[in-house]
């Protein structure tokens, strides 16, 4: 074959926009067009939240995979939205893959957009596919004129699997974002589509909303652990900005940075709502330049524009009959405005009105579009994004109250003319943010000064000194807490509606930890934290009033342990410091946070870089007095590090107590003890570490040294390991560590002249 030249890398073939303006996305992209490749690769689910948009990436992957013109063969297929019988779809599934294929063999991409018959395609095939083609299309012929429509719509969704494997292997591309049913009393096509992919030996990717696509694959029993699963959440900020100043840029559409940016909040970087807006603007010769031209092409559109018929559609699918729907849009509305958005099945039953099945699929489509939270026994409602709620609102008020069109545009203006800078400054607080959840999931039991999180003690030693003065006296200083192993990070409105009330919720946070690295109900804590936004530093009122909002958040999440985190930007008077010392809080300024994440970005404790050389390891069989080969190592290394003899002494000791308390205390299933000894400097750093889950019994007594013999008898632990009271006599420092599953013991020395 001819080598491609870098323009065919580059060519367009169902792509949209070139992908050089494709926004985005570069990762899952990635990943697509590499699965195929990968050997035994399984399906590949991509569940997508609602409006994230999927369909152009997937077509940038087809591209991509089309102009390597390698074994692995794209083909790109949509489910149709509008209305068409299942063996009208198979069929046109069969057509467009005989299109793709042939398209690809020839390699001209212009032919994946033609409209040709069978008949047509049997005579654009080359001759190297003719014959199994050609046995295609009559085998094809023959089921067509069956009386069987089950079995010609599973014949036409396994012909991928029919394609000669000398030429390459299909990789079909299924965008299922419009999967739906003809009947609640038959298999829905997608279903069968999954049924018929998930068992074939081929690498397919299926696309769907999150919630119906897994309900799917669960229905025809796939088994979900053996499928490759991409999540495709929304944009980021930043690329929502790129989507909207790329799009407005191909449409003409005049767009100043404030409209910008509040779009990218109103639309929630939506790229369907994004790509819709521009494309009005555009078509109504609306220049977007002010908030208030903004919030009129937003009314215009939620009333009759691009946005209601999106919305329209999507009820109308939902909800095919006209008063099913009005009943619909009633419940959903009030429902979303009462106090409790939380509701019975019964209750929503009685306001539609409908047959059980015809109500159960109602239900999967809300939940499926997230407009609603539905586990089989209760609603919640007030789902859905911004622009969904306002449209839900309009509707309501135009068909359900009957309210004049132009108090309702009117008021619809206004509203988003009140809420855009209120969003905006939302958005600023979060961007302004100190990024605690971030912080929280780095801690992972490392050791950092105790000034950092005590206000009165750093601005006592620290305020007004440079920065580079701050961190060497921090670094010497000796008086350090040892942070929690952190699992799991949330806002604290994750856990209860009053985690807003107080703060936005990027700026509060819960923290589910361990201290100490054990996994047990007494070591537990939780961790409130927020960061207050105050000019000044926090007096006693407002930091009590902050400090009763997380411990009533822990008090009604039924947390057990707790531990109170306060950052406020100018750090806490001597008043509010002493209040924080009173309720054991901890209490930071931005420049305490600041320091605190740096140090969180270097090593941990316990893991460190192998440098020039300087770090050795062992692996030893435990028992055979093995203790004495690792003595006679850790010796030699002592040595050429010109240590005393004395402190030689205390490090083999040391060495050979740990050594026989991980032999003889651990339930080692690999029997073996493994070393680590590092140089640094003047430091001799030693890491005795073992697999195995150590008897509770045991690890109580090894951190207070062992017990006295009893009755006169000489015991094996005090005839040999005398514990961690002995080892820590003989090092500079000790850190004893549990892990997943085993233990290590972190011993250091220091080189004194």
């Amino acid at each position: 074959m001819i080598a491609e030249t870098p323009d065919e890398k580059k060519r367009r073939v169902l792509g949209r926009v070139d992908r050089s303006q494709f926004v985005g996305r570069a990762d899952e992209l990635q990943r697509i067009v590499e699965h195929p490749h990968r050997p035994g690769a399984s399906d590949l689910l991509l569940l997508l939240a609602p409006t994230a948009g999927v369909s152009e990436l997937l077509r940038q992957s087809y591209d991509e995979l089309f102009n390597q013109q390698g074994k692995i063969v794209p083909i790109y297929f949509a489910l149709p939205r509008e209305e068409k019988t299942a063996v009208s779809t198979a069929i046109e599934f069969l057509n467009t893959f005989l299109l793709q294929y042939i398209a690809f063999r020839r390699n001209e991409p212009g032919l994946c957009l033609a409209s040709s018959t069978l008949n047509e395609l049997l005579e654009l095939t080359p001759p190297a596919d003719y014959e199994w083609i050609e046995q295609l299309v009559g085998a094809y012929n023959r089921e067509r004129f069956g009386n069987d429509d089950a079995a010609l719509i599973r014949w036409c969704l396994s012909v991928p699997q029919r394609m000669s494997p000398k030429y390459g292997r299909a990789f079909v591309m299924l965008d299922a974002v419009a999967m739906a049913g003809s009947s609640p009393d038959e298999r829905p096509l997608g279903d069968e589509i999954i049924h018929i992919f998930c068992r074939s030996d081929l690498p397919y990717l299926i696309a769907g909303l999150r919630r119906q696509l897994l309900r799917a694959v669960r229905s025809v029993q796939c088994d979900v652990e053996d499928l490759a699963i991409l999540r495709l959440e929304k944009l980021s900020e930043e690329d929502g900005r790129t989507l909207i100043e790329r799009v407005a840029r191909r449409q003409n559409v005049i767009l100043s940075a404030e409209v910008r940016d509040l779009l990218v909040q109103q639309f929630e970087c939506s790229p369907l709502f994004i790509t819709s807006f521009m494309h009005a603007a555009r078509e109504l010769g609306r220049p977007l330049t002010s908030y208030l031209a903004c919030e009129r092409l937003y009314a215009d559109e939620l009333m009759g524009g691009r946005l209601s018929r999106y919305f329209a559609a999507l009820l109308e699918e939902i909800a095919p009959d006209i008063g099913t729907r009005r009943a619909l849009i009633r419940t959903l509305y009030e429902s979303g405005q009462a106090d409790d958005r939380k509701a019975s099945v019964e209750s929503w039953q009685r306001s539609l009105d409908v047959e059980e099945n015809e109500f159960e699929r109602i239900l999967r489509g809300l939940h499926s579009h997230e407009f609603i939270s539905w586990d089989g026994s209760i609603i919640q409602a007030a789902g859905g994004l911004v622009v969904w709620k306002d449209y839900l609102e309009a509707r309501y008020r135009l068909e359900i109250a009957g309210q004049p069109r132009a108090l309702v545009v009117a008021e619809t203006i206004t509203k988003s003319l009140r809420r855009a800078p209120q969003t905006m400054a939302r958005y600023y607080r979060r961007v302004a943010a100190i990024g605690l959840r971030d912080v929280l999931a780095k801690f992972d039991g490392q050791q950092v000064p105790s000034a950092l999180f005590d206000y009165a003690r750093f601005s006592e030693a620290f305020k007004g000194l440079p920065l580079e003065e701050i961190g060497a006296a921090l670094d010497a200083d000796m008086d350090l807490v040892r942070l929690p192993q952190v699992v799991h990070v949330a806002s604290c409105a994750a856990f209860s509606e009053r985690g807003t009330e107080v703060y936005d919720e990027e700026r509060c946070a819960v923290a589910h930890a361990f201290n100490d690295g054990k996994y047990t109900d007494t070591s537990q804590v939780v961790w409130l934290a927020a960061e207050i936004d105050a000019k000044l530093e926090a007096n006693p009122d407002l930091t009590k009033s902050f400090c009763d909002w997380l411990t009533s958040i822990g008090r009604e999440a039924g947390f057990g342990a707790t531990r109170i985190w306060l950052i406020a930007t100018e750090g806490f008077s001597p008043a509010a410091s002493r209040f924080l010392k009173q309720i054991d809080a901890y209490g930071s300024s931005r420049q305490q946070f600041e320091l605190l994440t740096s140090r969180l970005g270097e090593i941990p404790a316990g893991r460190h870089d192998t440098k020039d050389g300087n770090e050795f390891e062992m692996i030893v069989p435990m028992g055979g007095n093995n203790e004495l080969i690792v003595a006679h190592t850790v010796e030699e290394i002592a040595r050429r590090l010109n240590f005393r003899p004395e402190a030689i002494n205390q490090i083999k000791h040391a060495v050979v107590e740990a050594f026989i308390n991980a032999s003889e205390h651990s339930l080692s299933p690999d029997r073996k003890i493994y070393q680590r000894f590092r140089v640094e400097d003047d430091i001799l750093v030693i890491t005795i570490s073992s697999r195995g889950i150590v008897p509770v019994s045991i690890e109580a007594r090894n951190g207070e040294g062992n017990a006295s013999p009893t009755d006169g008898k000489e015991t094996l632990a005090t005839r040999r390991g005398l514990g961690l009271n002995l080892i820590k006599s003989l090092m500079d420092e000790v850190e004893f560590e549990r892990v997943d599953d085993g233990t290590s013991l972190r011993m250091t020395k220091y080189l004194r002249s």
